[in-house]
């Protein structure tokens, strides 16, 4: 059995689209259960998945961060594997008993992603470099992503789809719940490889990941990442201030060049900035 683990925020629409597409595109029948952690401050979601989609599990959790509900989800899953799925994803095409087969096929497989693409069907951000930040590092990802040019080691799957055993997962301690939001991925990656297991991405599968396609301002959002990145610098020994400077200098560039065709992204990437000096500071 696979299990879905969905941590949903006041996204009721985003999360019925992707419910609608797991169920449209199932090739697995009931091998496949869903689990949504909802961590929004009412039950508009709650109450709406329980009326609609009475064979999905569904718990209403404080929000304590993205890590601590897609655990609570793990707990409760059946499956020998787990697919946390981000609610603004759409799936295209049926991906779970190629899912199963990877796994199946490789039992040194522990975690993998298959390629995010946007609504428009292009390329999306489906990895990272871990711990490498910057200007040319930023440009490069974009390029090896286009190109889907994934090194196991180097770098790590976005959190928007992470297909993992179970069990390698809880033996490697789940998310690390201290991260609020943000530089999961790396972290649980880095536990997986400690535990000699290997990661992939296989790009002949695709979902949708409508993330990032808007100018709302999220400064909350940016307070929460810089504190947990400051949590998983600190965890590593890595240099926090180093990576909040190249990030404050990749803002400058973005800064300028928004203000020819987006003053409205650029007005939101100077508060950002003055956030980032704040922490400098």
């Amino acid at each position: 059995m696979l299990s879905i683990v969905i941590v949903s925020y006041k996204n009721l629409k985003d999360l019925v689209n992707c419910l609608n597409s797991i169920y449209k595109y199932n090739d697995i029948g009931s091998r496949l259960e869903i689990i949504i952690i909802d961590n929004s401050p009412n039950r508009n979601v709650y109450n709406f998945i329980k009326k609609e989609y009475k064979e999905v599990v569904i718990v209403d959790n404080d929000n304590n961060g993205f890590g601590e509900a897609n655990n609570i989800g793990a707990e409760l899953a059946n499956g020998k594997y787990l697919l946390f799925l981000n609610p603004d994803t759409i799936l295209i095409e049926p991906l779970f008993q190629f899912a199963v087969n990877k796994f199946e096929q490789n039992n040194k497989l522990g975690l993998f992603g298959v390629k995010l693409i946007d609504k428009n069907l292009d390329s999306n951000i489906s990895f990272y470099f871990i711990d490498k930040k910057g200007i040319i590092y930023a440009q490069f990802i974009k390029f090896l992503n286009k190109f889907n040019i994934y090194i196991d080691g180097l770098m790590y799957i976005a959190g928007a789809d992470l297909f993992v055993r179970k069990d390698l997962f809880l033996q490697c301690g789940k998310f690390d719940e201290n991260i609020f939001m943000y530089n999961e991925e790396p972290d649980l990656v880095k536990r997986i490889k400690n535990e000699g297991m290997k990661t992939d991405f296989f790009p002949e599968k695709k979902i949708i990941h409508l993330e990032g396609k808007t100018t709302k301002d999220k400064s909350q959002a940016l307070k929460r990442r810089l504190n947990s990145t400051k949590y998983y610098c600190d965890k590593y020994n890595l240099d926090f201030e180093k990576y909040l400077i190249k990030e404050y200098r990749y803002n400058i560039l973005k800064i300028f060049i928004f203000k020819l065709i987006d003053k409205e992204r650029a007005n939101i990437l100077k508060k950002y900035n003055k956030i980032i000096k704040d922490f400098i500071n």
